[in-house]
This record gives C-alpha cells, structure tokens and sequence, in this order.
C-alpha cells in the first residue's frame, strides 16, 4: 500500500480499475480531491501513485467489496462512498453499496442496464420508441426472427460490452454467421450463454449521451458523436463531443434519455447512453450505469471544462455538483488500427502530438500484443489522439494530419497454426 498525504477528509473507494491507458486521467482527477482507495482484482501498479489503500478482491462478489469498503474505511465509515467505472463490477458493486447504505446506482437498476434484452423489454412495455427485438438461443430462431423483422437486422450478445461480437446480418446465411460470432463472444467476467438478442436494424447516424443523474432528475452534460468502423462490425472508433449542438433532434434525444433512466430506475450517478438517430425518431440501443469509455470523458473535460469523473465522485457522497460548463471547444479522440492483423511494433508517436491541435496521445498497445482486425479481436487499437479545436472540422483536420504521422505498420503473423495466442 501507499500512503500519500491525503487532500480531503472524505474517502472516495473506487471498485475496478481498467487499463492505464483508458482510465489513468480517472485516479489522477480523483486522487487531488478525495483520499482515495481501491478494491481491485489484482496488486496494483502504476495505480499505486494516485492511491492512499487498497484491497484484492473478487470484483464480481459484492459480500468481498463490501467487506473491502469496510476495511479500507476503518473508524470513519460515515464519510466514505464507493463509485466504479468498471462495466464487469457495475452489478457487484451496486449490490455493495445497498448492503452498506451509500448513495449508489440500485442493484435492479444496475441489473436493467446490464441485461440488453431487460432493457429492450421494459422500454417497449412503457411504449418508450420500443425496437422489435426478441432473445434466441439457437440460429434457427435468430433466422426465424430476423425473416419475420425484415431485413437488415443486428445480432448482439445479450449482455457484453464494447459493441463486442455486435453484427448487422442482411441475408439468412449472414445471421447464422452473426449468431456464431455473438454466441462465442466474450469479455473479461461479463456473463455469456443467456441467449443472443436479434433486432430491427436503426439506420442513421449514432450518438452518446452522458449525463449526471441527482434524485432521479436527469443533467445531460454532453452529446457526443460515434465513429464507427470495420462494417458490418460496429467498432468504435472514434468520438466527439461538440461546443454546442443545435439540431432539430436534440429535444426528443434528451426526452427519450430521461424517459430510459425513469423506465430503468436509474435514480443517482454518471451514465452514458448510446442513442441511433433513425428516421423515425431517437432510438435507444443502450444505457450504460457507469462513465463512459474510450476516453470520452477525458475528452468532454477539453469540450466543456466538466470533470465528469469528479462529477460521479460528487454524485457517490450524494451531492449534485456545478454542471455549468466553463469551455465552449470541440474535442474528438480518434483511435489508431494497424492496416493488417500482425504483433504490434514499437510505437513512436512524437510526430503526432507535435501537430498542432493534438492535446494527447497514448499508446494502446504493447511491442508484441498480437492485434487481429475485427471482429477477431475486441478493440485492436495501436493508440489514440485527441484533438482540440473550435469546432468539428477543424478537428478532423488535425487528427487526419497526427493519423498520417503514425506508422501503423505491424510484424507479420507466423504461419497458421504456429502462431501462439497472445
């Protein structure tokens, strides 16, 4: 354990942690305003900097993490709250924050989001721009379904994340494919064999919202907009949060959001929804009872000057804070892919974040890691870049200069057969 000298009285214990890379901006936001500690699920490293304690523990048991909040409380339990961001722990640790009493997400609500197919469900019972939908468990029903739908339609595990083993399907031989991949998909702990969801396919553009949620009212902080790549896989590539927003959709946007959290009973804390801006209105794929990923909080703190993740932490303690922006940019983080499967070279990225705009990069990926495009592989990234500017295009142009001074080249795999999994 380490002991830095803490800047707060409050304890704020963060369940989870999430690679360095995508959620080391998190523990140093938090670790200047709170004495922070961690229940993880291994010894930390370079998390040890940011933190005061900790404790290993079984981040799928909420009796563990309980009884690991407890201890790294200690005498002064009454000042203490508990938050993840961490989308395997978002059920255990609701569980745990119930069993101790702290202000937390409800183990039903956590459960509602987790389960796609619960979410689908609850969603059409309140006639809430409801998506025909229906759980399978073999392909021969995922055909049926989708025949019965119409063409095209999207296949998706019932309830991982990260829009892994997710697969829009246009004839019958290409659902038995989606149904394959959905079905043998997997990530981290996140439960697997409990059926696969097929949907009506929403067309248009897709967004994210994010927003802080206080005695069940509803603050949107941030629209942001998702790039996706690696058709007819839904890789996320990319996103952007803008300045402003004045679009016609907007309003019916934030209607349906506050509509899915009361449907749900999400009643406290930072979530992130993911919403197709179809032809016949918003429509909700997702809402997800934690921070976002993929760095878009990171990035919404460039756009608007909102620390969300001290927002979450504010929220734990049962406080609403300032949702006042104090910036009026656009920032967009776009993910780097190698141009074909192979093991990962070292990375140079100085030439990128010398251009001028870019505000971050960061490697994603080790020499060596074995990255295979998808859907072969969850999130195959060689880095990421963020840039910052006044406004989209202005954006786009810098990450398409920094991209280009990337090499994204790669080692060739061994012969098949011979090449060991990473």
């Amino acid at each position: 354990m380490t002991d830095p000298s803490p800047q707060s009285a409050e304890r704020l214990v963060v369940v989870g942690s999430g690679g360095r890379p995508y959620r080391e901006y998190s523990f140093r936001s938090l670790h200047t305003e709170y004495v922070l500690s961690a229940v993880l699920s291994a010894e930390p490293t370079w998390q040890r900097a940011y933190l005061d304690s900790y404790v290993v523990a079984d981040l799928s048991d909420p009796v563990a993490i309980a009884d690991a909040v407890l201890t790294l409380a200690g005498a002064d339990s009454t000042r203490v709250a508990v938050m993840t961001w961490d989308e395997t722990a978002v059920e255990a640790t609701a569980e745990a924050a119930a069993k101790l009493g702290l202000p937390q997400l409800s183990p039903e609500a956590a459960r509602h989001c987790r389960d796609k197919y619960a979410t689908r469900t609850l969603m059409a019972e309140a006639g809430l721009a409801a998506v025909r939908h229906r759980l399978v468990t073999t392909a021969d029903e995922a055909v049926a379904a989708a025949a019965e739908f119409g063409w095209p339609v999207v296949l998706k595990p019932r309830a991982l994340a990260g829009s892994i083993g997710v697969t829009r399907a246009d004839d019958a031989t290409q659902v038995r494919a989606a149904f394959a991949l959905a079905a043998g998909a997997a990530f981290a702990t996140l439960p697997t064999g409990h059926g696969i969801l097929v949907e009506e396919y929403l067309d248009g553009p897709e967004i994210s919202v994010d927003s802080a949620v206080h005695d069940g009212e509803v603050h949107v902080v941030h629209i942001a907009r998702k790039r996706l790549g690696f058709a007819p896989y839904f890789e996320e590539v990319g996103h952007l949060v803008a300045a402003s927003y004045d679009e016609p959709w907007e309003e019916g946007v934030r209607e349906l959001v506050a509509g899915a959290h009361r449907v749900l009973g999400v009643t406290t804390g930072v979530t992130h929804a993911e919403v197709r801006l179809t032809s016949r209105g918003p429509r909700l794929i997702e809402l997800n009872a934690r921070l976002g990923g993929d760095l878009i909080p990171f990035i919404s703190a460039f756009a608007t000057g909102i620390d969300l993740v001290r927002v979450a932490a504010e929220l734990s303690f049962g406080r609403l804070p300032d949702l006042t922006p104090t910036l009026r940019r656009t920032a967009e983080v776009r993910f780097v892919y190698a141009d074909t499967d192979g093991r990962a070279r070292p990375l140079d990225l100085t030439a990128a974040a010398a251009v001028p705009g870019i505000a971050h990069t960061a490697a994603l990926a080790e020499p060596g890691d074995r990255l295979l495009l998808p859907p072969r592989q969850a999130i195959p990234r060689l880095a990421a870049l963020v840039a910052v500017g006044p406004y989209e295009t202005a954006c786009r142009q810098v990450l398409d200069s920094a991209h280009a001074a990337v090499d994204r080249s790669v080692d060739p795999l061994a012969e098949p057969g011979t090449e060991a999994t990473a």
